[in-house]
């Protein structure tokens, strides 16, 4: 909760003070003028961690009896490191040596794991994906002339998938699949360097947490074969941290 309202603040300042410098214009301070609309890509490297808990075992799932739904051990746990990349669109104005303004992205990331079953090693394999994901945020940055700090924070969802597969049971394979846009939020923080009145050069630092999201999968066969009563429901958490390098065209004067 003190993360949220943290955020929320950062937020407001964001919109407050850029408000405030549209009215009262840039004060000098920094010979180069950060404001104005700005947009470009960005690549770079997101390490993902996704956690899968059944919250609602059936007989015959993915768990042996004798694990307890929500209990040690009940949780499928996946970490991978990939590459990751986007685009970006902001504003921000400035007003003396700090710079208020707000920012869009979207990334797509090659986070994907799969793992073999330590309970059934022979059949089942689980997997965990973190597909996409896109952030609101605002900052507030302190200009030195044509470099630039920054932090930010605010809103993040994601795609975020885990799909649990035994090969054999029943003769026949079964799967449970849970896949879905989850919200959470962003913080982070970044260094730009204006290389030309118009390319902006960055490296940008960003935590991502997409909180959690249930579902429940027709994944149990019964002993005629067929779709059984006693479907399987998994909790899915998901966060990740990206580093990206950022190009940037700054329109306007």
């Amino acid at each position: 909760m003190k993360r949220l309202i943290a955020i929320a603040a950062l937020a407001g300042l964001s919109a407050t003070a850029a408000s405030a410098a549209d009215m009262a214009g840039p004060v000098a301070g920094s010979a180069y003028d950060w404001s104005g609309f700005y947009a470009g890509a960005h690549i770079g490297v997101a390490n993902g961690h996704i956690k899968a808990t059944d919250i609602q075992q059936p007989d015959g799932g993915f768990f042996t009896d004798t694990i307890t739904p929500g209990g040690p051990g009940s949780d499928f746990g996946f970490s991978d490191t990939n590459i990751a990349g986007g685009a970006h669109i902001g504003y921000q104005s400035q007003w003396d040596q700090f710079v208020f303004g707000g920012e869009a992205t979207w990334t797509a990331t090659g986070i994907d794991k799969t793992i073999t079953s330590p309970y059934f090693p022979d059949s089942d394999t689980e997997t965990g994906k973190l597909k996409h994901y896109a952030t609101v945020v605002g900052r507030v940055g302190y200009a030195f002339d044509r470099f630039m700090v920054y932090a930010k924070g605010g809103y993040a969802g994601g795609e975020v998938s885990f799909n649990a597969h035994d090969c054999c049971y029943a003769n026949r394979g079964v799967s449970y699949d849970q896949s879905g846009w989850q919200n959470g939020y962003a913080i982070g923080a970044g260094i730009d360097y204006a290389l030309t009145d118009k390319l902006i050069l960055g490296i940008d630092y960003t935590h991502i947490d997409l909180g959690s999201k249930t579902g429940t999968g027709p994944n149990v066969y019964d002993d005629n074969g067929q779709h059984g009563n006693n479907p399987e429901t998994f909790k899915i958490k998901a966060r990740a941290d990206a580093v990206m390098a950022r190009l940037s065209y700054k329109f306007g004067n």
